[in-house]
Formats: C-alpha cells, sequence, structure tokens
C-alpha cells in the first residue's frame, strides 16, 4: 500500500460523521500521474505528525484526489524509543544524505549535524535532507517526520541541552563494546549517539563530551565507515 504526506487543513469531518481527506500539490501529482492511484484504491496518509489515516480514493481530479477515511491511526509503526542521531558532516554530503534516509526508515526521531575538528568542510542543503526524510518516512510507511538540526559544532550541541536520558559517543578506540541489551536494560530510556567523522573524534572532543555526560563505546573490531555507524547504531536503537 502507498503512503502520501497530507496537510492537516485538508483533512475535515462531514455532517454525516464521515471523514473526507484531499490531497494535492506534487503528492497529488505522485499519486494520479506517477503512481497512477486509481478510483476505489486503498491508500496511508500521513501528516508527518503522527497522525495516519487509511482511506478509500474516491474521486480522481485534475488538481486534486478526495479521499473517504476508513481508519485512523495515532503514531502507525513509529519507534518505541525516541532516538537522536548525531552525525558530524560527511563529504561527499550523499554519503549522509544516504545515512539519514536509512536511519529515518529504521525510526529515528531526530538527526543533529555538526562540525568536529576532522571534518570536511560542505555545504549541507536542509531543504534536500529534509525531502529526503519525507520519502524515506513515506516508504517505511511511519508517521513523524524526524526533526533535523544543524548545528556549529559539539560545544552548539553541548549548549543545546538536547533532553535525552542517554547520553553516548562511539568510536573504535572506546575500550567497551556497546552492549545494547545492558545499556537499555530500562526499556523506555530516550538516546542520543554520536557519530564522529571518517577520521574519528580527536582526543579532545571525546574528552569533552564525557565531561558533559556522554558514555564512549564502540561498535566492535570492525572498523566501519561513519555512515555505516550511524545506520548499525540506529538499526540498535530500533530494536532494543
Amino acid at each position: 500500500m502507498e503512503q502520501f504526506i497530507f496537510e492537516d487543513r485538508n483533512l475535515s469531518v462531514l455532517q454525516n460523521g464521515k471523514s473526507v481527506l484531499i490531497i494535492d500539490g506534487d503528492e497529488h501529482f505522485h499519486l494520479s500521474r506517477v503512481l497512477r492511484v486509481k478510483v476505489g484504491d486503498r491508500i496511508l496518509a500521513t501528516n508527518g505528525d503522527g497522525a495516519t489515516c487509511l482511506c478509500v480514493v474516491t474521486v480522481i481530479e485534475k488538481s486534486r484526489s478526495v479521499c473517504e477515511v476508513v481508519q485512523k491511526y495515532d503514531g502507525l509503526n513509529s519507534s518505541v524509543r525516541k532516538y537522536c542521531i548525531g552525525m558530524a558532516f560527511l563529504k561527499p554530503m550523499s554519503k549522509m544524505e544516504l545515512a539519514v534516509e536509512k536511519c529515518t526508515e529504521l525510526g529515528a526521531s531526530r538527526f543533529v549535524l555538526f562540525n568536529t575538528e576532522r571534518s570536511e568542510k560542505v555545504n549541507p542543503r536542509p531543504e534536500r535532507l529534509q525531502g529526503i526524510i519525507k520519502s524515506a518516512v513515506k516508504q517505511s510507511l511511519q508517521s513523524r517526520f524526524p526533526e533535523l538540526s544543524i548545528v556549529e559544532d559539539l560545544e552548539k550541541l553541548v549548549a543545546g541541552n538536547l533532553n535525552f536520558e542517554e547520553k553516548i559517543v562511539l568510536h573504535e578506540r572506546a575500550g567497551e563494546v556497546m552492549d545494547m541489551g545492558s545499556l537499555l536494560s530500562s526499556g523506555g530510556k530516550s538516546v542520543i549517539a554520536l557519530i564522529g567523522p571518517e577520521g574519528g573524534f580527536s582526543e579532545n572532543e571525546i574528552a569533552f563530551l564525557k565531561e558533559n555526560g556522554y558514555r564512549s563505546f564502540s561498535l566492535g573490531k570492525a572498523r566501519l565507515r561513519s555512515g555505516t555507524a550511524a545506520i548499525k547504531v540506529s538499526s540498535l536503537l530500533a530494536v532494543y
């Protein structure tokens, strides 16, 4: 079943108690011209803020599709755990975009992108990243768009007072391999996990993060690229 994005203003309740949803703009073009959805087909539609509607398409016009809402869901397929993936800038940007896409599909609720001492200079494009996030939410049939933040450096990240119960930094020099089962044994902890650039965090950066409450772990003996590490830790956080 395909999923589309709707605006809250396009969801209305009729006098008979039934709900009607209008899909327009680019989403209507994708529905009618690209996927060639037909009248009578069932689709999912989400507002990206937790609300999802199971709908039957009743009318397809030139500029909009009209759907009857069959059922409403709250938080459909959203990850049980609130977790944030913090990533140092990667070059080329396609590496970071792939990691953001896959982590969104796995259930990340937030991304924070930042500079480090060893980061290569890049020009992040928030609009493109937001588009990738929306497409990944649609692909994975989830119902919430992860929040995206871009900060100047680790100092700004720490100063932002991100409200997570568990804070971890991942790097290959850490003496302890992350045991997600014991780390998150309570089952309800929210987590922020930081991944450095291809050259890794510097010793000063790791010391700074530890001073500010971050616990240091590795992801095992294999040396992973930064984007792979982000995807691996996201998959672990989504499971435990």
